[in-house]
């Protein structure tokens, strides 16, 4: 029998082609000729990671550099997606030394944190990811419900991409002390959130901005039409609201008399903040749907050097260690002493005893404020040795807002 060669590198300009040509594919989904000029464009080689077996590509891992905010701080992010295996070479552990890899990678680049989108979480969670980010997904009649109240006077303006900054200082100022949203660049903005995907394509969104009369942009809306199947002879449509952002109640509401303008659609789906309230705006709350949903996934990739990014915002010092398990990352793998002051965290290793032992999962959505250390320790996501330590924990790792993105990679 011949030997295989396998191969675990970054890419190359090469490499675009056969990217291209498995990435569609991996997904059930055709390779399109447009595929290799947007990696191209978009994703420079280096962002991705490829396992090749008799120097065919078989397997890959992308991670985009992004800036995470977190209560006005900002952290390098590394947002993976795709994560892509041909269907013959799969469960062979082929993705698991990739995301191991795609770490490493991080690492090296100075991106702290990590996060991803799947609903795979079983994989995910091997490799050391967490859900740590929520969300509330309302889906509704536009012709099933009314809102409460009116909004003072002002006017909706349709946007382009080329538009964008009007949006983006909005969201710049809506989420400058918020716990997860993106600082989105340019080319984020251009084609990830005010263009979508139609048939192979990339087109223009919809998108309003919301215009007081002083003539101030005080929010905006971005959505799009998706096909729900047919109805008869009509073809049934849902708006789906892909990303809004009020600064005050009078954007908020003249947004949504704008959205509910669309009542030929069958129905109208928004995924937002966990506190959003459309919910109570309306005037029978029982006609719209509300689901809890889960955001992304998060991973620390380098425990001393993501704590000492995260800004602290508890009362008062605090500290305690934790002996956190890491399998696959040498340096995050030990004992902690973690402690908080003057605003910010310290993480160093020490040879005292752990008051708490957790896997480097459960650190992730400790970290983002998803989940509560009482109630990380009451469901088994860690064992206390000292009880004293939670409410020292507690204090670390308060949060001011949850932690939700309304942006999906």
């Amino acid at each position: 029998m011949a030997l295989v060669a396998t191969e675990f590198r970054d890419m190359t300009v090469d490499d675009y082609e056969q990217m291209a040509a498995l990435e569609p594919r991996a997904f059930y989904n055709r390779p399109d000729e447009n595929y290799a000029s947007e990696l191209r464009k978009f994703y420079p080689p280096d962002w991705t990671v490829g396992c090749f077996i008799d120097g065919k590509l078989v397997a890959d891992t992308r991670a985009v550099p992004m800036v995470r905010r977190f209560h006005g701080t900002t952290t390098a992010f590394g947002a993976v997606g795709p994560v892509a295996c041909a269907a013959p070479y799969r469960r062979r552990g082929l993705v698991g030394k990739l995301l191991v890899l795609a770490l490493e990678r991080m690492r090296e680049r100075g991106q702290w944190l990590s996060g991803l989108h799947t609903p795979h979480d079983a994989l995910y969670q091997r490799y050391g990811w967490e859900r740590a980010e929520g969300k509330v997904s309302y889906t509704f009649g536009p012709k099933d419900v009314l809102l409460r109240f009116k909004g003072v006077r002002g006017v909706t303006e349709g946007v382009t991409p080329d538009e964008w900054e009007r949006c983006d200082r909005v969201f710049r100022q809506k989420t400058k002390d918020a716990n997860g949203p993106f600082a989105r660049s340019q080319v984020w903005w251009q084609h990830a959130v005010l263009q979508v995907w139609d048939s192979g394509k990339r087109v223009d969104a919809d998108a309003v901005v919301w215009v007081d009369a002083d003539g101030n942009d005080r929010g905006y809306a971005v959505y799009s039409n998706m096909a729900q199947g047919r109805d008869g002879g009509w073809e049934k449509q849902m708006i789906f609201i892909r990303d809004f952002q009020a600064l005050d109640s009078d954007a908020y509401i003249g947004l949504w008399q704008h959205i509910l303008t669309h009542d030929l659609a069958e129905s109208i789906r928004l995924e937002t903040h966990p506190r959003d309230a459309f919910r109570e705006l309306v005037d029978n709350p029982h006609k719209v749907k509300a689901e809890r949903g889960f955001g992304a996934m998060l991973r620390i990739v380098d425990v001393e050097k993501a704590l000492a990014l995260r800004p602290h915002i508890g009362e008062g010092s605090a500290s305690f260690t934790a002996l956190i398990s890491d399998p696959h990352l040498s340096w995050n793998d030990g004992t902690w002493r973690i402690e908080a002051s003057n605003g910010h965290l310290h993480a160093e290793k020490t040879g005292a005893q752990p008051d708490v032992e957790m896997s480097v999962n459960t650190l992730a959505p400790l970290y983002s404020g998803y989940m509560k250390p009482e109630t990380a320790a009451l469901a088994g996501f860690m064992r206390v040795n000292r009880p004293e330590a939670l409410a020292e924990m507690s204090q670390i790792f308060a949060v001011r807002d949850d932690p939700f993105s309304p942006d999906y990679y």
